[in-house]
C-alpha cells in the first residue's frame, strides 16, 4: 500500500469584513486593521470609531477560520466566537489564502 498523499485545492470562500466611514470627496485616508487572534473584526473596529469623521475610512477584513472560544464547544446560543488568520498547519497555503483575500478586498 502506498503512503498517503497530501493535495490542494482552491475555493472560493465568503469573506466578511466591517467598515467604519465612507468613500467620498472627503476622503483621506483608508486603514486597513487586522484583528488579534480570538477576536472578531465587528468587536476590533470598535477601537477606531475615533476615526470615523469623513477623512478616514476603515476597512476590517476578519480571519476566515472561525472557532468557539468555550472549550465545551457550542453547545448554547451564547458561545463566543473568535478568529484566528492561521495556525502552524498549512501555515504556507494559509498565508497565500490570506494574501489573495486582501488583495481582493484592496481592489
Amino acid at each position: 500500500m502506498s503512503p498517503a498523499r497530501e493535495h490542494h485545492i482552491q475555493v472560493t470562500r465568503t469573506a466578511r469584513y466591517l467598515t467604519l466611514g465612507e468613500q467620498g470627496p472627503g476622503l483621506e485616508q483608508v486603514w486597513f486593521v487586522l484583528h488579534g487572534f480570538s477576536q472578531l473584526a465587528r468587536d476590533f473596529i470598535r477601537e477606531f470609531e475615533s476615526l470615523e469623521d469623513g477623512r478616514h475610512l476603515v476597512v476590517a477584513p476578519e480571519a476566515l477560520n472561525r472557532f468557539y472560544l468555550d472549550p465545551s464547544g457550542g453547545r448554547s446560543p451564547d458561545a463566543r466566537v473568535g478568529a484566528t488568520w492561521m495556525t502552524r498547519e498549512d501555515r504556507l497555503a494559509e498565508i497565500a489564502d490570506y494574501v489573495a483575500y486582501l488583495d481582493a478586498l484592496y481592489a
